[in-house]
């Protein structure tokens, strides 16, 4: 008896189906748009972590190699002509014979599924000499880093043994264009602020820095109006160079 009396007293509407195509309309675009951002969070996490591995590589290859050779040619196809910092900027350069080579002379690498924009990205090499736990020599010289984007392909000819102040440097600038820092990462500062005060003596470091704009994939309206498009990954990786470490006669 009770029951019934509580019915009419409290009624219990029944939602209409027009009600539920509403709600459903509404709630549907939410989820898809969760969705399609949690896919495009998945793509941006597995370039950067591509971005990350060749950095290592990169650095990988610099480290038992001698910085201090004389420079070779600017091709990353010919093996026996060292040039120490631009062939190790060769491992991000696509493979032999990819469509995706930006130019002939920077392709031999390992990155079949990225390619620099040589117009906005960027590699960045510095070698440290370390006397005790202070830096005492940053290189090459004159600008103590070696950038990717301060050689000009067309003429043949590397930038970074001038000091010009007229150089491209892309790592400068966001991929928008905006200048966003006046140095690389890896400083002298930064490299001393890593060593430990009861490590050996007397080393040498290379550093590899990449710059790399990330293309949304999807290109969600929603998305690209809160986070950049193209939005800048940086990668560094700080390795020992044997052939960094301070010698006692100098080599020039």
């Amino acid at each position: 008896m009770l029951n019934p009396i509580l019915k009419q007293i409290f009624p219990i509407k029944k939602p209409s189906r027009g009600q539920s195509f509403v709600e459903l309309a509404l709630v549907v675009p939410i989820l898809l748009l969760i969705l399609l951002g949690l896919v495009e969070v998945a793509f941006f996490i597995g370039r950067y972590l591509d971005v990350l591995d060749l950095s290592r590589e990169a650095a990988r290859f610099a480290s038992v190699r001698d910085p201090f050779t004389t420079a070779g040619d600017l091709d990353c196809s010919s093996s026996a002509d060292l040039n120490f910092y631009y062939d190790t900027s060769c491992v991000l350069s696509p493979p032999s014979g990819s469509v995706n080579c930006p130019d002939p002379a920077f392709c031999n690498g390992f990155t079949p599924y990225m390619t620099l924009d040589l117009d906005t990205d960027d590699v960045v090499i510095s070698v440290f000499t370390i006397a005790g736990h202070a830096v005492t020599n940053r290189w090459p010289q004159p600008n103590t880093y070696w950038a990717l984007s301060n050689v000009d392909f067309a003429n043949d000819v590397d930038l970074n043994l001038n000091a010009d102040p007229g150089h491209p440097n892309n790592f400068l600038k966001d991929c928008q264009g905006n200048t966003v820092r006046t140095q690389p990462f890896y400083t002298e500062t930064q490299v001393e602020s890593l060593l430990l005060s009861d490590s050996p003596e007397n080393k040498g470091y290379v550093a590899v820095e990449v710059y790399y704009c990330y293309d949304q994939v999807l290109g969600l309206p929603l998305l690209t109006d809160v986070v950049p498009d193209p939005l800048q990954i940086r990668a560094y990786t700080l390795m020992p160079l044997p052939a960094g470490q301070p010698t006692p006669t100098p080599i020039p």
